[in-house]
């Protein structure tokens, strides 16, 4: 019994899950993923600082004049803002969340109102950065209320304490599991190892329909795989299979991520990643246009690759309300 009633329960889950992430990228495509990426690591740089101060009024349950100090510079119209604030409103929405709210609307008020703030959020939760500064606000909060710190961290200190935080310690079961590889790896080798992958990524979906359609893959296709993947061509001297492009990158530009154990991680942040996304979305259109027949001629890499960077889905007019 208690089996059966854990699945409806999942299968929900996972359709709030599905809905998300068709919310976040339908929003994505409203801008360019570079300009997406941009502020998605501009809400993160703001998450970190939201958290430390969160942390800091969570244990003195107050604005300490030092903390006042440094929200005056930073938010200089939030303090002001609080003055006015009635008994009502200070019980329903806690003082933490009234300054998330003043980031949210006054730093990123532009991404509200174009209707692509869900997408930022999104996608920043799911940054490993964002994760560790998640970890270390609860961590400190829990430690500090057993144990006054003699004086908090400043906002510098507590982000090399965010650096040492493990991001994965929140996530379920299942995504720590296949997170896991990741809890002691250099972050800017895991940044790098991402940013390969897409490129590789890009490459397999811009050959991909010539690698299954027709009769023969295009010149283009042939002279551009025998520059960056000769030894690929050697054991497939007729490519048609594109799943198996892609399962010989990773084994054989990836085997570090697969025998340290953090290939499944490698995979999922790529394909979170706005530029990942953009070109995956791209590809699906060129299928689209393009149908049986390959065009003649068919486009170069760098090509296909410039327009999907450049692509953005023109925003579909929606009954009021339904925007965000």
């Amino acid at each position: 019994m208690k089996t059966a009633g854990r699945v409806p329960m999942r299968n929900h889950v996972a359709r709030v899950q599905r809905l998300a992430r068709e919310r976040a990228d339908a929003q994505a495509r409203r801008v360019p993923w570079q300009r997406l990426l941009e502020t998605r690591n501009e809400y993160i740089d703001w998450q970190e600082f939201y958290l430390w101060v969160r942390s800091v009024l969570e244990v003195e349950n107050r604005i300490p004049e030092w903390i006042g100090e440094i929200l005056n510079q930073r938010c200089p119209e939030f303090l002001e803002n609080e003055n006015a604030v009635t008994p009502k409103v200070a019980k329903n929405r806690p003082l933490p969340l009234r300054l998330e709210d003043w980031i949210d609307d006054h730093i990123f008020g532009v991404a509200r109102q174009e209707g692509w703030f869900n997408a930022i959020t999104y996608y920043a939760i799911r940054e490993p950065r964002y994760q560790r500064a998640e970890v270390c606000w609860s961590e400190c909060v829990k430690n500090w209320k057993k144990a006054r710190p003699l004086r908090f961290p400043s906002f510098e200190e507590w982000k090399l304490m965010a650096e040492r935080c493990d991001p994965i310690a929140h996530l379920v079961p299942e995504l720590r599991k296949r997170m896991g590889g990741i809890r002691n790896l250099d972050p800017v080798r895991f940044a790098d190892a991402i940013s390969r992958y897409i490129d590789w990524e890009a490459l397999a979906y811009w050959a991909r329909p010539a690698l299954e359609r027709g009769s023969e893959v295009p010149q283009t296709v042939l002279e551009e795989l025998q520059e960056r993947c000769p030894e690929f061509l050697e054991t497939e001297p007729h490519p048609r299979d594109w799943q198996r492009f892609m399962t010989w990158i990773s084994e054989h530009y990836f085997c570090d991520a697969k025998k340290e154990g953090w290939l499944g991680a490698l995979l999922m942040r790529a394909g979170d990643h706005p530029r990942a996304i953009r070109t995956r979305e791209y590809a699906h259109q060129c299928d689209e246009a393009w149908g049986s027949r390959l065009p003649d001629p068919y486009p170069s890499f760098q090509e296909w690759r410039g327009n999907a960077d450049s692509f953005v889905e023109p925003p579909t007019v929606l009954p009021a309300g339904l925007n965000s």
